[in-house]
């Protein structure tokens, strides 16, 4: 009776260990097999804890640092564009330019052609608001919609803008070259521009876009991407978001979405498109025939070509902000990349220091990576570390991260961490070219 217990006793011992080993397993599994794995209510369980913001500053930022930042200087130029006569309201599609591609669009309202993922999505969420089509200002047709797969908007909003200039590529093409592992959580308004003009295509990435300047732009035939923050659900919290703009409705007063989470023809109010477009200062892609570029100059004015004059801008723009409202975490953070990109880094990190006193939502850090540059600038290296080091406890896939905290230990002299923080950032992007020339520099 007694070795009759204890095989039991032991084989009880082998089912817990066991038990704990795939739960264990479990946990270390990609989010994305969780996702196929793991039924939804248990989901939480698996993923780690993370905090509820972006960690703030250790010291509080004195007035006397944030006061000179607060002042505005001349007001904001108002961009120079072409003006366009009105268009007159109509259901109809607008007449794309000859550079387009000639498929003769339906005089009736089209229904979408959708690409559903091979395993389940997130979770279509109930904001999803169809737009109404018949009201119409400008519909762009020919966008060929797709829902994301995990973690993959970028490059399933990519592949939807250039589905309108032909390409029959697939979201899984793009993200090939843009995110190699699927678990990588950021791909870059550039990244994706690099991608399109390795098509053949023209490709422009500004900042401090506006809501006319997106109208304009749809009006003369082109979609426009923009970079957004996003809340889907309470549960998922804040996170960046791309989306693709095919046309507006003045009656309705909302522009007309490609939207790889909530579907096709997505009707966003104009007052929640800008709130969220903000969060990443108002960033914009315009893909475009070669054909188009001096039309597409003329829409979006002098700041085609002119950085410094787009981020003077950019500032006078967050600090009207600020003007309105000091507490704004947000503006304070647009003010920061756009000090940085003058060339003001000590600002910029002051900058920053206040947006994060003023609580950032967590995940912010995983699309702007401008605090990293300025800290990095004026010799901040702890600060870098330790912004990293609370980014991996919660996600490994990041790969600029790495490549961050690389150059916070060679700058101290750590060459060896370095090294290996380099190699680490590789093996998540292959294609990522600024931890390569990171590494080539410490090559003997």
């Amino acid at each position: 009776m007694g070795v009759r217990r204890k095989w039991i006793g032991f084989s009880l011992l082998v089912a817990f260990l066991s038990l704990g080993a795939i739960w264990e397993g479990l946990h270390r599994l990609p989010p994305r097999y969780v996702a196929r794995l793991v039924p939804e209510p248990l989901q939480p369980w698996f993923w780690p804890a993370h905090p509820k913001e972006v960690p703030t500053p250790m010291a509080t930022v004195s007035f006397e640092r944030l006061a000179p930042l607060l002042t505005p200087g001349a007001s904001r130029p108002s961009p120079t564009r072409t003006a366009l006569s009105s268009p007159t309201p109509s259901p109809s599609p607008s007449p794309a330019p000859a550079l387009l591609p000639t498929s003769t669009p339906s005089r009736s309202i089209p229904t979408p052609t959708i690409t559903r993922p091979a395993f389940p999505g997130p979770t279509q969420a109930a904001r999803n608001t169809p737009a109404a089509l018949d009201q119409a200002d400008v519909l762009l047709y020919g966008v060929r919609h797709a829902f994301q797969t995990w973690n993959n908007c970028g490059p399933a909003t990519l592949a939807m803008g250039l589905s309108f200039y032909g390409w029959r590529g697939t979201q899984r093409e793009a993200a090939a070259v843009l995110k190699p592992n699927p678990e990588d959580k950021n791909v870059s308004p550039e990244e994706m521009a690099a991608f399109a003009r390795s098509l053949g295509l023209g490709a422009r990435v500004r900042v401090n876009g506006d809501l006319e300047l997106l109208k304009q732009l749809l009006r003369a035939g082109f979609p426009v991407l923009i970079e957004t923050g996003f809340e889907p659900d309470p549960k998922q919290g804040w996170m960046g978001h791309y989306r693709l703009l095919i046309g507006y409705s003045e009656r309705a007063g909302q522009f007309i979405v490609m939207d790889s989470y909530m579907g096709p023809n997505q009707g966003v109010p104009y007052p929640e498109l800008d709130r969220y477009w903000r969060h990443f200062n108002r960033t914009y892609l315009v893909i475009y025939p070669p054909e188009a570029e001096g039309r597409l100059r003329e829409l979006i004015g002098p700041v085609w070509d002119d950085d410094r004059r787009m981020w003077e801008e950019t500032l006078a723009r967050a600090q009207e902000e600020l003007a309105a409202n000091p507490q704004d975490a947000f503006a304070w953070f647009n003010a920061g990349a756009a000090l940085f990109y003058l060339g003001r880094a000590e600002d910029a990190a002051t900058a920053f220091d206040q947006a994060r006193a003023l609580r950032l939502p967590w995940r912010v850090l995983w699309y702007r990576f401008e605090p990293f540059e300025a800290y990095l600038a004026v010799g901040r290296y702890a600060d870098v570390i330790a912004l990293v080091d609370a980014n991996l406890r919660v996600t490994p896939y990041v790969e600029e991260w790495y490549d961050y905290k690389g150059q916070a230990l060679l700058a101290l002299g750590d060459r060896e961490r370095a090294r290996a923080l380099f190699e680490r950032a590789l093996q998540f992007n292959p294609n990522f070219q600024a931890a390569r020339a990171h590494l080539a520099a410490l090559s003997p």
